[in-house]
Order: C-alpha cells, then sequence, then structure tokens
C-alpha cells in the first residue's frame, strides 16, 4: 500500500473496520490487488471461501483466475461492479455468492478501496471479504415477514393499527384509513383526539386504549364510531398491548371489524325470535322444530302443559318412540314421504304417548324447508291435542245417541222451522206421525196439510202464537194427524219455542210424541172408572183382611214371647215341687200308704204341670230341637192312642207301616207334634167325621222317580204320609197353605201356626214336606226326612250309660251352680241323698274359686239362665282349667247360649226342669260312669 494512504480519512476508517471485523470474526479472507501489474494476492482464508487451495494464493493469481468460485448468476455483476470501480476508484463494496471448498454457496460482502494514480489510473485495489449469509437469510426473513405482515395488515378486513404509549398511530391498514377519512401520512403520528371529530367518542376509544395498555390484558369490545361521510357504525374491536423485546408494553394493536349488519341481523333475529317465542308461549300447540340432517328436535313450553314431557330438546327417534305402537309404522312412513318427496307440507292424526302414561290423541302438522337443491334441512310443526275435542266429540256423540235413544225409547221426534232459510227439518220418526215415508220431502204446507181438519185451526193459532214476538207464546197441543200416504188416524202431542233475534222469529222447534196409544188407554181408563167404586171396595177390604193377619201375627208373637218366659219361671217353681215330693216319697216308702197317695197325686199334678210347660215351649218355638236317630214305625205305633184321643169318636183312625223302614234323624218329641197338629187339622177338616191314615214307606227319589215327587232332590228318604178324607183346599188356599198365620178357619178357633211349624220343622231336619189337596176329596200330606245310617239307637232303646243310679252308688265331689236358692237347695239335697260329696255356688264367680280350691270335683251341674256370667261361659271358663271336667247343664227355658240355629250344639249334655231324682241321679251316673262321655265344647 503507498504510504500516503495513512493520512485520508477513508482509509483509515477501512482499515479500523478490518480490524474490528478481525477481532469479531467476520472477515473471511483479505486480498491485495496490484492493477497495473494485474498481480493477486489472497490469504487462505479467501481462497477456501472461493473453492480454491489455499496454497495457490501464495503466488500471483490474475482475478479471471479467482472469480471462477463465483455463483454464474453473480459473475457479471461482479465484474461491472469491479470494472466500475477500477474506472472511478475510491470505496468498492459488493455482495454475491461464491461456492467454498464444501462446495455450498455462501453469501459475501467484498469491502476495498481503489487507489488511483496522479493520472486517474487504478494502481492498487486491497479489499476483505465478510460472510454475510447468516445476516442476508435473516433480513430475507424480516422483509419476507414484513411483506407478509403488510399484505396481512392490507388484505385484513376491518380496520387493523398500531399505537405508541401516547396513543399515536404508527401503522394503519386501508380500513383505518377509510375510517379516519384522510391518508396515512395525515394520520400517522397523530392521536384520536386529533383525529376524530367527536370528543366524546375520541376520548371513549383513548380511555379504552389507556386501560389495556396499562393492565395488560387483551378486551374485546363493540364501539360505536362514525364515519366522516356522517355514517355511524357499530365496530367488534380486538385490542392488545404491543410489548418490547423485553416485554414492555410500549403501545397497543388492534382490529376491529364492521359488525353494523351483523348487529342489525341479529337484531331481526332476535326479533324473529321473539315473535316466535311469543307465538310459541300464546298458541297451545306443542311446537317443534326438526333439524333433519341429525333428528335434532326443539320443542316448545306447551310440550310439558300438554303433555307432561319436561324436555326441551330430543331426537326425532324419542318423538316416533312416544307414538302409539299401532300408529307409529304409519305415521313414520307418511313423513318420510313427504320430506323424501317433493311436498312441503305433512299432517296426521295419532296417538301421543303422554308422561303418565296415557295416550293424547293428537293432530300434527308440519312444513318442509328445502335448500336451493330441494334438500331437506328441518321441518317445523305443531302439535295440537285433540283429547278434549274427541271426548266432546264422544261426549256429544253419546248424548245424541242417548237423546235418540230418549226420543225412540218414547216414541219421540222433534221438529225444526227455520223461517230464514225457509226449511221445515222432520227426522224419519216426525215424518212417520204424519204417514210420510222417511226420504220424503217435507215443507210447513205438509205440516198444515195433514192436521186433522176439526184440529187445525186450533193447531194454527197456537203455532202462529209461538211465531209471534209480541206473544211469544208457548207451543203446547195435542191434535190428530191423516197420514199422507197411509191414511191412518194418529193423535201426536207437540210442544216448542221460537226463538227470536230482535222483534223478528227466526226459528220455532220442538218435539212431537206420537200419544195415539195414551189416548186410547185414557179412553179404557175412563172405562175403568166407572168400575172405580166396587174395585176400591175390594182393595179395602183385602187391607182390612191384612191388617186382621198382622195383628193377629203381633198378637202370637207377643203371646209366644209371654208364654216363653212364663214357662221358664215355671219350670224352676215345679222343680222345687216335683224334686222334693220324690225325695218325700222315696223317704216315706210304705210306711204310711194314705201319705204316699197325696203324694202320688201331688206328683200326677205336677207332672201335668210340666207336660203343659213343654207343649207352650213348643207352641213359642222355645223348644230347640234335640236329633237323634228315630224309629217312626215305632213312633207312630207309639202315638196311636193320643191319635185317637184327640181325633175323637167321628173320625176312624188307620196306620198303615211298612216293613223294612229306614231310620231318620229328627227330633222325636218335635216330630211327634207335627204329626199331631196334622191330624188336628184334618179332624178339624172333617166336621162330619172320615178317615185319617197314617203311613211310612221307604222313598227313594231318583231320575226314574223324580216325576212322582216333584220338587223334591234325589235322595234316599223316609216318606210318612198323613191324609184325610175332608172338605179339601182351592188352589189358593193351598199356595198359602204353609204361610205364617195363615187360616181357613173362623177367628179364634185358628192360629194359623199349625202347617207354618210342620214346614219349619221339616226344613230344620233337612227334608221336604209336599201338600195334595182337592176340594171334596181330602188332602194329603207327605214329609220327606232324610234316612239316617250312621248310627241305629231308636227312641225309647235303654243307653248303657243311663242305667238308675240308687243313692250310696257315686263317691266322686259334685259341684252345683244354681242363681234360684230352692233349686239350689234341692239339687244339693238330691246328690246329697245319692252319695255324691257336694259343693254349691250361686254364681259363676264363687264356682270358679270353689273349683281351683277343689281340683277332685268331677262334674260341674249348672244352670244355663244366669245372671252376669252365663252357665254356658261358667262351662267354658272351667274346661280351660279343667279339660277332664264333666259338664251337666239344666235349665226351664232353652232358648240360650246351648243352641245354634235352634238345635243343641254337639257335645252339650242338658237335663230340662223340672226333672225327677231318678232323672238326675240317671243322667249324673252315666255321665260318671263314661269316661267317653262328651262335654259341651270350649
Amino acid at each position: 500500500m503507498n504510504p500516503s494512504d495513512s493520512l485520508d480519512p477513508h482509509a483509515e476508517r477501512d482499515s479500523e473496520r478490518v480490524k474490528m471485523a478481525l477481532a469479531a470474526g467476520a472477515i473471511i479472507g483479505t486480498w491485495f490487488w496490484d492493477v497495473a501489474k494485474d498481480s493477486l494476492t489472497i490469504d487462505d482464508a479467501l481462497a477456501r471461501s472461493f473453492g480454491l487451495d489455499p496454497s495457490v494464493g501464495r503466488s500471483d493469481l490474475r482475478l479471471d483466475e479467482v472469480v471462477t468460485g463465483v455463483h454464474p448468476d453473480d459473475r457479471a455483476g461482479l465484474q461491472r461492479a469491479i470494472d466500475d470501480a477500477v474506472r472511478s476508484g475510491g470505496r468498492y463494496a459488493h455482495q454475491f455468492r461464491t461456492r467454498g471448498s464444501d462446495g455450498e454457496y455462501r453469501w459475501i460482502e467484498a469491502i476495498g478501496r481503489v487507489d488511483l494514480d496522479a493520472s486517474g489510473k487504478a494502481v492498487e485495489f486491497p479489499g476483505v471479504l465478510i460472510d454475510i449469509d447468516d445476516r442476508l437469510r435473516i433480513q430475507a426473513e424480516r422483509d419476507q415477514a414484513q411483506t407478509l405482515l403488510r399484505s396481512f395488515v392490507e388484505a385484513a378486513p376491518g380496520v387493523v393499527y398500531a399505537k405508541d404509549r401516547q396513543g399515536r398511530i404508527l401503522i394503519g391498514n386501508r380500513g383505518t384509513t377509510e375510517l379516519i377519512g384522510v391518508p396515512p401520512e395525515a394520520y400517522v403520528g397523530r392521536t384520536d383526539a386529533e383525529l376524530l371529530q367527536d370528543p366524546v367518542q375520541a376520548a371513549a376509544v383513548m380511555a379504552t386504549d389507556e386501560r389495556i395498555m396499562a393492565t395488560g390484558q387483551v378486551e374485546q369490545l363493540e364501539e360505536v364510531v362514525s364515519f366522516p361521510d356522517g355514517r355511524r357504525a357499530t365496530w367488534l374491536s380486538t385490542k392488545a398491548p404491543l410489548r418490547d423485546a423485553q416485554g414492555t408494553v410500549v403501545g397497543l394493536v388492534g382490529t376491529s371489524l364492521d359488525i353494523t349488519d351483523r348487529k342489525a341481523a341479529e337484531a331481526r333475529h332476535a326479533e324473529v325470535e321473539e315473535r316466535y317465542r311469543l307465538a310459541a308461549r300464546a298458541t297451545n300447540d306443542a311446537i317443534w322444530d326438526w333439524r333433519i340432517f341429525d333428528g335434532h328436535v326443539i320443542w316448545n313450553e306447551a310440550l310439558t302443559a300438554l303433555f307432561g314431557h319436561t324436555q326441551v330438546e330430543t331426537s326425532a327417534r324419542w318423538w316416533l318412540d312416544h307414538i302409539h305402537p299401532e300408529e307409529r309404522e304409519r305415521v313414520e312412513a307418511g313423513i318420510h314421504a313427504v320430506i323424501e318427496g317433493t311436498d312441503l307440507s305433512w299432517s296426521d292424526e295419532y296417538r301421543f304417548l303422554r308422561a303418565d302414561g296415557s295416550y293424547a290423541s293428537v293432530l300434527d302438522r308440519g312444513t318442509v324447508l328445502r335448500g336451493t337443491a330441494g334438500e331437506p334441512i328441518r321441518m317445523i310443526g305443531a302439535i295440537l291435542d285433540l283429547s278434549g275435542r274427541k271426548a266432546a266429540e264422544a261426549a256429544l256423540a253419546e248424548s245424541e245417541e242417548r237423546l235418540r235413544l230418549a226420543t225412540e225409547a218414547g216414541d219421540m221426534g222433534f221438529w225444526d222451522v227455520d223461517f230464514v232459510q225457509d226449511v221445515l227439518i222432520w227426522p224419519a220418526r216426525t215424518k212417520a206421525m204424519f204417514g210420510m215415508s222417511s226420504d220424503a220431502d217435507v215443507t210447513l204446507d205438509d205440516f198444515y196439510a195433514g192436521l186433522h181438519p176439526d184440529d187445525r185451526e186450533a193447531t194454527s193459532a197456537a203455532f202462529a202464537a209461538a211465531a209471534d214476538p209480541v206473544l211469544r207464546a208457548l207451543y203446547d197441543v195435542e191434535y190428530r194427524t191423516i197420514g199422507k200416504e197411509d191414511g191412518v188416524v194418529r193423535w201426536v202431542a207437540a210442544k216448542g219455542r221460537g226463538l227470536f233475534e230482535g222483534d223478528r222469529c227466526v226459528r220455532v222447534l220442538g218435539v212431537a210424541i206420537d200419544v195415539t196409544a195414551r189416548k186410547a188407554a185414557d179412553a179404557r181408563l175412563q172405562e175403568l172408572n166407572e168400575r172405580l167404586e166396587s174395585r176400591v171396595l175390594e182393595e179395602v177390604a183385602e187391607r182390612s183382611r191384612v191388617e186382621d193377619a198382622l195383628r193377629q201375627s203381633q198378637k202370637m208373637e207377643a203371646v209366644g214371647q209371654l208364654t216363653g218366659g212364663i214357662a221358664h219361671d215355671f219350670n224352676n217353681m215345679l222343680t222345687t215341687v216335683i224334686g222334693p215330693l220324690d225325695l218325700l216319697e222315696t223317704r216315706l216308702g210304705d210306711s204310711d200308704p194314705r201319705t204316699k197317695r197325696y203324694i202320688q197325686m201331688a206328683l200326677d199334678g205336677a207332672q201335668r204341670a210340666a207336660l203343659l210347660t213343654q207343649r207352650l215351649l213348643a207352641f213359642s218355638r222355645r223348644q230347640p230341637l234335640q236329633p237323634v236317630p228315630v224309629d217312626a214305625n215305632r213312633l207312630v205305633a207309639g202315638m196311636s192312642d193320643l191319635l185317637t184321643h184327640s181325633l175323637g169318636g167321628s173320625v176312624r183312625l188307620q196306620t198303615a207301616l211298612a216293613d223294612g223302614l229306614w231310620w231318620t234323624y229328627a227330633d222325636a218329641n218335635q216330630l211327634e207334634n207335627v204329626i199331631l197338629n196334622l191330624a188336628v187339622n184334618s179332624r178339624d177338616a172333617m166336621p162330619g167325621g172320615g178317615r185319617l191314615a197314617v203311613q211310612t214307606t221307604n222313598c227313594q227319589v231318583d231320575p226314574r222317580t223324580a216325576d212322582a215327587h216333584p220338587g223334591v232332590p234325589a235322595g234316599q228318604y223316609v216318606l210318612i204320609a198323613v191324609a184325610d178324607t175332608g172338605t179339601g183346599m182351592t188352589p189358593d188356599v193351598m199356595a198359602k197353605a204353609f204361610e205364617p198365620f195363615f187360616t181357613t178357619k173362623q177367628v179364634g178357633q185358628g192360629t194359623g201356626l199349625g202347617l207354618s211349624q210342620v214346614y219349619g220343622f221339616v226344613k230344620q231336619s233337612s227334608g221336604h214336606v209336599k201338600l195334595h189337596s182337592e176340594v171334596g176329596k181330602g188332602t194329603t200330606v207327605n214329609l220327606y226326612l232324610p234316612r239316617h245310617t250312621a248310627g241305629l239307637d231308636a227312641v225309647g232303646s235303654e243307653d248303657p250309660r243311663t242305667t238308675p243310679a240308687s243313692p250310696g252308688q257315686g263317691r266322686e265331689r259334685i259341684l252345683v251352680v244354681e242363681d234360684e236358692p230352692a233349686v239350689r237347695q234341692f239339687s244339693v239335697d238330691v246328690l246329697t241323698e245319692l252319695g255324691y260329696p257336694v259343693l254349691a255356688a250361686d254364681g259363676a264367680a264363687a264356682a270358679l274359686a270353689l273349683l281351683d280350691a277343689h281340683p277332685d270335683v268331677a262334674l260341674l251341674f249348672t244352670d244355663v239362665v244366669m245372671p252376669e256370667v252365663n252357665g254356658r261361659q261358667l262351662a267354658d271358663q272351667a274346661l280351660q282349667r279343667r279339660p277332664d271336667l264333666k259338664v251337666l247343664f239344666t235349665s226351664g227355658y232353652s232358648r240360650n247360649a246351648l243352641e245354634s240355629d235352634g238345635v243343641l250344639d254337639p257335645g252339650v249334655q242338658l237335663l230340662a226342669k223340672p226333672f225327677t231324682v231318678e232323672a238326675l241321679a240317671t243322667r249324673i251316673r252315666g255321665m260318671l260312669a263314661d269316661a267317653a262321655w262328651p262335654n259341651a265344647a270350649p
């Protein structure tokens, strides 16, 4: 280099730069070109940068030998730059690409200086190479990013801008320019307060910007802005703080979109939605909106109000699943046919499932919304609940049906005269009243023409009064019609009223009834009224007869209750008479015959009194049944003397007893009373004498013999027939013969209880009774008593358990319970006389205490009718304490706790009052001697 170069300030700067570059490691090579000699010297680094062998740099080179490593695209430019530098001299700088030893091209910058001599020719050209590949790459990326950013900012819709910390605009896009209304050079560097014409708007914008820069938070907000031309718009702005490399907020960046149209559209949409919401709430229909592509359905509130479902959004499948199974396939096919076709509307009726499990009848209709290509997009519709209407229609139909049935049942028809339309409405039934066929046309002239001449004037006047706006009378007439087609005369009763609008009658309507039959009945009634007096007399007589029968019934009931009570007290008294007389007779023996005769006479009187008491009990039906196996032949034979005595001398008794007669199961005493009652009735039916026959026979009722025994169920019976040759009965009398209190005898000669007692006893014994009678030929009463095969101990046969016992025979302790002191004392004396240890009590409490104190008590002998706790209740409590205790009841009044339906309960042992010493001794000895003797059930 030339020494004078050290004085050149540029040279000094370059030298300094070279030193700095070398220090920084940026220089990758140096060169020195002696231009005059065309000799180029390079260092090793430069040789490598140009892809040359470093050794060549130590020798003189020509320029063209070095530039072979320059990128072909850059060689021409490099050559021009070198030529310009050599020609002009001074500083030189040029950028180009070279291929290094690795074969890759890199960007370098050659920096040098050309020194000229005094003649202006280049003498020397030194310089260095700097690697600028990374710098250019970064710069290219930056330029590309800046270009992209500028393009983005310009292309971005709306307003894009950046501001510094003081709110001055740094950059803005086309939207910013349009908003402000001036070119960028007019607004860059200025604030909103300086640019916007509306100071309030400018202050609000700058306050928002300042808040965002202060908080460092991104915000999105809506801002109302004014354009220079006076337009106002709504912008959706997004603003964020602008930060430097250290994160310090240095300004603000923002974007704004004009959403004025969108806001208007949203407002319109909200208005439409509000209208839709109000309409959906105002209607009673369940509105649905079906998005077809995914099946999403939205419902209004009526879905809950009408059907109880709380869903707001469902699927189309949910809707289909709530359709009645019988209608689901039809509805689904119908709606898909509309959707997949070209129609726009669909409707159908079906049953829809409510939330409570019931079904509602509904009318559903919808409209398909299609796209530009006709494809279905949505379907909107409404479900109308028809349940009320259906129910009303059903109720109306039912009401009309009832009206039809009522009018038909009442032979009634209606009529309606419409003056406005000049129409007369007659149903078939009304036409029939005028002798017209059901399909005949009718007018008001047909009505007048069908009236009977004698009734036409009055009927027409009544109709005119009903249609008169002043009178407005009730149309209520009866008239005759002459059939137009059949000529038959009929009576009709018609009623009706007019309907008025102001002073004009618009309709008259009412009903008509065919009263022809009633008129005929009235005529017959008039005829019957002529005989009314005689019929009234007959009815009065019948009522008197019934009242007499009622009085007789009440009298008999009262007598029965009285006799039953008297018999009870009388039996207690007789017990204290017969028993002591019996003891007295036993003690006297044969020592005093006269006294014994007197005692026997007293006993006979007392026994007859006891028999009378028993008859009173039977009459009052207070005698319970004690059924036993009965040999009817033996019973009838034993009654022969009694029957002969009762019939008197003018009636001859005949008996015909069958051989091998079956046994029956009945109360022998009551059966005797039945036969005796029948015999007495027969005697009364033969006042002039006659014959009474009592016959027994076995009777098998089966299909072969049923005709001979009508009304008797199949089975085996013992038949007892009582027949007389008396006056007989008429059919009317036979029909009432077994009714209580019915009698053909004169008042005071019969109670009317005989045959009813017979009927009741036979039925109570599970038998049947049949009556046969002919007037003048006599009467036969057949008693069918069921055959008994379980046990065959006849009445009167001795039971080994009833063998009489003598005094001193017993040793078991007996507890006597009796509320009557005299009867109690007699019972104690008799049992003591018989040798039994005896305890006595006047009631249940004392008896139970004695029973607990004396465990050796073997038998309880107790009255049934006692105050507070009766004998049956006492026995129940005693048997709970002592299950092996024997119990013997006594009573003079048998309608008590020992009976079920008038029959002694099974296992109950009862000794009726009055009783003798022998009867008491026999019953007690038999019960104590037999361990299997039954007790009353506890």
